[in-house]
């Protein structure tokens, strides 16, 4: 991803996000990554003010790092490609 382009997959929001982490923090992207955990997309639909997650791991201080990344980062970048709504809301319905 250059560095001018915006995160278009979960998989590129978790790369700036360690990418951030490591300038401002330390240690290496992929120590960043593994406690950042997989990105979520979920529908705009349902969430309109940004539509991606994470649910961070690690000691106190590294997921409060974390979460003020995510805060950072969500401010630019609030969206990634969501999954359909249809599909979703499916899920969510269990019979």
């Amino acid at each position: 991803m250059m560095a001018q382009d915006k995160p278009t997959t979960t998989d590129e929001m978790q790369d700036l996000l360690a990418h951030l982490l490591e300038g401002a923090v330390g240690k290496t992207a992929a120590h960043w990554k593994k406690l950042i955990g997989p990105l979520s997309a979920l529908p705009i639909v349902l969430h309109p003010k940004s539509n991606w997650r994470i649910t961070p791991k690690g000691k106190p201080v590294e997921i409060e790092a974390i979460e003020k990344a995510a805060t950072v980062v969500r401010e630019a970048h609030p969206y990634v490609p969501s999954p359909r709504t249809n599909d979703a809301l499916r899920g969510a319905i269990t019979p």
